[in-house]
């Protein structure tokens, strides 16, 4: 058990400040607000949702107590394993790649009408390639599924011990569930419901129970351990641990803190404590006895209140349009928590996204999982398997919720700055990172006719300007694939 007594606190006091070095969370309303829907204009009504009876009620009952979602399986496989109508790059593209100092092998595309049909192009489509974020869109559909849209993690705030006057003789404890958008909001609902029992004064210790989750102490994936982007997830997460501290010691100290280092620490998390001082004790006037500790829920403590997230269908919002890592891997371990049991890892994660992409009749051989957010050197996807998942998510129950989720081609997140001669057209998950350039997504032509467009493109030459030959492609649906010429090269 970790303590940290409150003799070796004293560089926090009632002037302690905090501010979020995140920027603020996106409002999913307001995403959804300015989204040009030409691809769901265009389209049939989806299928009718499955009853939500599966997924857990929190509101009813505490975060452990969720059940399985029924994810039976298919049976065979429906992936279209078949040849395009071109399954060579066109001319142009592949000249295009060329100018970039490219090899078109090292490309894979896989173009499809959404409702189905042949393929438009196959181009090395088969081959896996590491997806970068765009793995992002295998997370959330999968959440979507096995989660479902209305799911609101349960964050809890317990005692123990009795009151005695305004002092209770005993331990406040949180419990976190995995929520990904925990922020100080939140948490003071929590111990604003606290206060409202009549307490005070805490003469125990403010305890952490993280247990919900089971997160190895991953190293980052470039070196960069304090980057945003390396954040790991973790069951109690608070403010994607990026909290910045002044503390101002008795001596006059003042120690500035940007976020807690190092942010992928999984031991105390002092974001949460240095709050927890800051509203008990500088702004409701409370007093703590004790220190921080960490540790499991102890028996017989008794519950005060629960706060639930907002609904999963938002959350995805901000993970798919601003490419949000740690939420994705929150995603995928309250996945395998809910199928598997807590706590939840990335094993059993990977699992549930398995069971659920077979329950819808895909079967991926070459799908590879490390984490789910795509910030990963081992995760894989051919360029078919994304491209055929997508033409899934559009014909399937979840299709408005994860199209919603998705950037607006020339309008916003991370494809607000690509063909704005096209802005509105389209809606992309985008992939980046050493060596790796991806793009999937939904197209609709200049003739109205909706394209899912999967681009996986991995080459240790390859530079921000592959884009452009991307856009080219991109362009190339657009207006009907009019070059189908593809020379044998």
């Amino acid at each position: 058990m970790l303590n940290w007594r409150i003799t070796a606190l004293t560089v926090l006091s009632m002037s302690l400040a905090a501010c979020s070095s995140q920027p603020a969370p996106q409002n999913a309303a307001a995403g959804q607000s300015t989204y040009s829907d030409d691809v769901l204009q265009s389209s049939p009504t989806p299928p009718r949702r499955p009853s939500q009876s599966n997924y857990a009620n929190h509101n009813n009952a505490s975060g452990a107590q969720q059940q399985p979602a029924n994810l039976a399986s298919a049976g065979g496989d429906k992936t279209f394993r078949g040849e395009g109508r071109l399954n060579r790059f066109p001319d142009n593209i592949a000249n295009s790649l060329r100018l970039r100092g490219l090899a078109e092998q090292n490309m894979g595309a896989y173009i499809r009408p959404a409702s189905g049909g042949q393929p438009l192009l196959t181009a090395y489509a088969d081959t896996p390639r590491n997806p970068a974020s765009t793995m992002k869109l295998v997370t959330t559909y999968s959440a979507l599924g096995v989660l479902g849209p209305d799911y609101r993690w349960p964050t809890e705030i317990y005692t123990t011990g009795n009151l005695a006057g305004d002092t209770l003789q005993g331990d406040v404890i949180i419990k976190g569930y995995g929520n990904p958008d925990f922020r100080e909001g939140d948490f003071r609902q929590l111990l604003q419901a606290l206060r409202a029992r009549g307490v005070r004064n805490i003469a125990g210790n403010f305890v952490i129970d993280k247990t919900y989750f089971s997160v190895p102490n991953q190293g980052s994936i470039d070196g960069n351990e304090g980057a945003a982007y390396n954040a790991l997830p973790e069951a109690l997460l608070y403010n994607e641990r990026g909290s910045c501290y002044e503390m101002r010691g008795k001596a006059g100290q003042i120690q500035r803190i940007c976020p807690i280092a190092p942010r992928n620490s999984n031991d105390l998390n002092a974001n949460l404590f240095g709050d927890f001082w800051r509203i008990w004790v500088g702004e409701m006037g409370g007093r703590v006895g004790g220190g921080l500790q960490v540790a499991g829920l102890p028996g017989g403590a008794q519950l005060v209140h629960t706060h639930h997230s907002t609904p999963l269908r938002n959350v995805i919002v901000e993970i798919n349009k601003d490419s949000n890592n740690v939420m994705a891997r929150q995603l995928l371990l309250s996945m395998g928590a809910k199928q598997h049991g807590a706590p939840g890892t990335t094993q059993k994660g990977a699992s549930a996204v398995g069971q659920f992409l077979e329950s819808r009749g895909l079967r991926f051989s070459n799908l590879r999982i490390e984490n789910g957010s795509g910030l990963s050197r081992s995760e894989r996807i051919s360029a078919r398997e994304m491209g055929e998942m997508l033409v899934d998510i559009y014909n399937s129950p979840y299709r408005d919720e994860l199209m919603s989720s998705m950037a607006v081609l020339g309008v916003d997140g991370t494809v607000k700055n690509r063909m704005k001669n096209l802005a509105g057209r389209g809606k992309f998950k985008t992939g980046t990172l050493r060596d790796v350039r991806a793009l999937a997504g939904y197209l609709t032509a200049a003739n109205g006719q909706p394209y899912v467009i999967s681009i996986l493109h991995n080459d240790a030459n390859i530079r921000a300007t592959a884009k452009e030959a991307h856009d080219d492609l991109v362009e190339w649906v657009y207006f009907g694939g009019q070059n189908n010429v593809a020379s044998a090269r």
